[in-house]
């Protein structure tokens, strides 16, 4: 077998940031997000380009920190795309994306539109937001990221009382995205306290261990990481998510599922696929399968 290239010495060079914030709503990720980046801002000499999608509450710290801001008027991944190219382009060596998380629902809310099979569908579309991935890895920035996190409600005891608490349970977007960020933190919500927690990363070795409130000190602490060599900074390459084939065993969980929402049994339409198509669970035929599928898609239109 032939390689393109003979190994050589791996030499350590300075990188760009990649920085993921999340946390619940209130947690404190834009602020936190601010202070971070006014921290490397100062060592990189550059202002902060901000590109939002959280309206007039990008807005709320405007007399806190120095920052210039980019509303996008649509969340598609291609928008995102767009403004960052902006920011490069303008001269930032800064920038902050918020929210994340309203680029992921969107694609949800076009895939919940979208006919035919949903492993299919989303086959199309994750592509998509792969290659707002890998724009934040290429761009020669450093770039800070927040997603609102996934919560649900526990409870905690303070001070003998026992007391209803958000707790985040990872962010709202692509499971696999957080890994290619340098460092991914979670804020907790009203502490307002940031740890890598569980499913996060910290490729810095900074935060490991740490439960702290980020401050402009850690964007500071984080830029003489990134840039602790002579090197200039290279960026990585993230290959675009191609659509897998669809087997037959995703069709069939695609079945149960739909069938379930239309109430299973209880609905007549369903039960009339059921005695003509018979047990989906016994299917072996890929054709046969998609035809089950789309049956029950027809229920109700």
């Amino acid at each position: 077998m032939a390689y393109a290239k003979v190994f050589g010495k791996a030499v350590r060079v300075n990188v760009w940031l990649r920085i993921s914030l999340g946390g619940t709503s209130g947690s404190g990720k834009t602020f936190s997000a601010l202070r971070i980046a006014t921290g490397i801002a100062n060592k990189c000499d550059s202002r902060i380009a901000f590109i939002s999608s959280e309206k007039s509450r990008t807005l709320y710290y405007a007399d806190q920190f120095d920052y210039d801001v980019l509303e996008l008027e649509e969340y598609s991944p291609e928008s995102y795309i767009e403004a960052i190219d902006a920011a490069i382009n303008a001269g930032y060596k800064v920038v902050i994306i918020d929210s994340m998380s309203h680029s992921w629902q969107w694609l949800n809310d076009v895939h919940s539109k979208m006919p035919g099979n949903s492993f299919q569908n989303w086959g199309k579309l994750k592509p998509r937001y792969a290659k707002l991935m890998q724009k934040i890895l290429e761009s020669p920035a450093h770039i800070i990221t927040c997603s609102r996190a996934k919560t649900e409600w526990a409870m905690e005891d303070k001070n003998g009382k026992q007391v209803p608490t958000k707790v985040g349970l990872g962010n709202e977007g692509d499971k696999q995205a957080d890994f290619e960020y340098t460092v991914a933190l979670m804020i907790e919500q009203g502490t307002h306290i940031a740890s890598v927690g569980e499913g996060g990363k910290d490729n810095t070795g900074l935060f490991e261990g740490k439960y702290e409130i980020l401050t402009e000190k850690h964007g500071e602490m984080l830029y003489n990481w990134a840039n602790s060599t002579n090197t200039p900074p290279v960026v990585d390459k993230m290959p675009i998510a191609e659509a897998k084939p669809v087997e037959i065993d995703d069709i069939k969980k695609d079945i149960i599922a739909k069938a379930k929402e239309l109430g299973g049994s209880k609905n007549a339409g369903v039960a009339e696929v059921v005695k003509k198509l018979g047990n989906p669970n016994g299917l072996t035929d890929i054709d046969k399968a998609k035809e089950y599928l789309e049956a029950l898609n027809k229920i109700n239109e």
